[in-house]
């Protein structure tokens, strides 16, 4: 695969192979009712999810990858027994943060993780960093909540993304690798579809290239034909857009049934094409190129073992959100390990999660010291028929190492 240079880009540093959270433990006792022996009893793992809504989807295959990892591990960690104690937030902000109350205030939970709607992360921020509750988002990419300094917070920890960063990839990926000039930009209209359209308008403009055009229909849109209709008024040379869930499913189905897909490529976010839903979409998605940092397609020891696994236990490959959610759970688990058990220790666990570092499904795992947001490989995927007729996305190109400080 061909890698070009990318201002986000650095490169990866090598040989930080099947790691550990590395050390790092501090003193018992520091805080959070650490002190005097060792606790026991089960690690409670409060799960916010949406498991009713226009995310049903991405809160399942979370839950699926969280609930594999956990099975591969027994559910025991440093000889303490982990427990996952789920709430449907629906993807609703006004429901998250009554939710994380319920799973900390009613069912105790040592820390939370989760959050697929980054509205629901903006909800509950404050909530979680007053209480002292270590919360690890699995999927919500809000990007005040790591690039802000006024927004961070020592207890918010992200393994799945920030906003743009993988979308500023494809921003500079298009100008210079697919040759386009001028573009037009759909998303739906809430803050993860701005931040990461505007991630994508910053370095398409910033390569040299054009936004002609603009649209951001309301989040769960039944029917796109009025916006494709604006779509086909512009001149651009392709179609950047950022879609998940049902919606996915609906926008590249009927931007292939509208004919704009023969005049225009379709290039967006991988949210648009995962694998929970790719099969349904059909073949209106082949040819569209995508930005993501998953795929089950990615060629690693360690990604055919995740695959195979999910394959076995599900009857389904992985898509991003499985991939998160299995990546959430080892972080957790990792730290859990760093701490012997002690979650109790609150500023210890913080510090074992900090340092926690492997290498995953995907490649590399750390997270920026700073932002606490992960660190991870961009891939650049192109969605084709497999040998075995099911369709794919196909990597690439890969860009290594992209931080959420573009």
């Amino acid at each position: 695969m061909r890698r070009i240079l990318h201002p986000v880009v650095g490169l990866l540093t090598a040989g930080s192979f099947f790691l550990v959270a590395c050390g790092g433990q501090a003193p018992a006792g520091t805080a959070g009712g650490g002190g005097g022996g060792q606790p026991s009893g089960p690690i409670r793992i409060g799960v916010l999810l949406p498991y009713s809504g226009v995310y049903t989807s991405l809160g399942e295959n979370i839950t699926r990858g969280m609930e594999l990892y956990f099975e591969e591990i027994g559910y025991e960690v440093a000889g303490r027994k982990v427990e996952l104690k789920k709430e449907d937030d629906q993807g609703n902000p006004q429901q998250g943060l009554p939710k994380a109350r319920q799973l900390v205030e009613r069912d105790k939970v040592h820390l939370l993780a989760g959050i697929v709607h980054s509205g629901v992360a903006d909800a509950i921020r404050d909530y979680v960093h007053n209480q002292r509750i270590p919360l690890v988002i699995a999927n919500a990419g809000a990007a005040s909540l790591t690039r802000d300094p006024n927004r961070r917070s020592p207890f918010i920890f992200r393994t799945s993304f920030a906003n743009g960063q993988y979308e500023s990839v494809m921003g500079t990926y298009a100008y210079e690798k697919l040759g386009y000039r001028k573009v037009a930009v759909i998303a739906p209209d809430y803050s993860a579809g701005h931040e990461k359209a505007e991630a994508f308008k910053q370095y398409f403009t910033k390569a040299g290239g054009q936004v002609v055009n603009e649209v951001y229909p309301p989040l769960g849109t039944n029917d796109f034909a009025p916006y494709l209709q604006r779509l086909q008024q512009t001149s651009a040379d392709a179609v950047w857009a950022f879609f998940a869930g049902t919606d996915a499913i609906r926008f590249v189905q009927q931007y292939a049934l509208s004919g704009l897909k023969e005049k225009v490529p379709l290039i967006g976010a991988g949210d648009m094409v995962d694998e929970a839903y790719l099969e349904e979409i059909g073949d209106a998605a082949l040819g569209v190129v995508t930005s993501l940092h998953y795929s089950p397609l990615i060629e690693t020891q360690e990604n055919e073992a995740f695959v195979k696994a999910y394959r076995e236990k599900y009857d389904t490959v992985p898509n991003q959100f499985a991939y998160q959610g299995y990546l959430t759970a080892r972080v957790i688990a990792e730290a859990i390990k760093a701490v012997n058990g002690n979650v109790e220790d609150t500023d210890a666990f913080l510090a074992a999660l900090k340092k926690v570092e492997f290498v995953g499904p995907a490649g590399p795992f750390r997270f920026d010291p700073e932002s606490q947001n992960v660190v991870f490989t961009v891939y650049i995927r192109r969605v084709e028929k497999l040998p075995d007729g099911t369709l794919g996305n196909v990597v690439i190109d890969q860009f290594p190492d992209v931080s959420d400080d573009f």
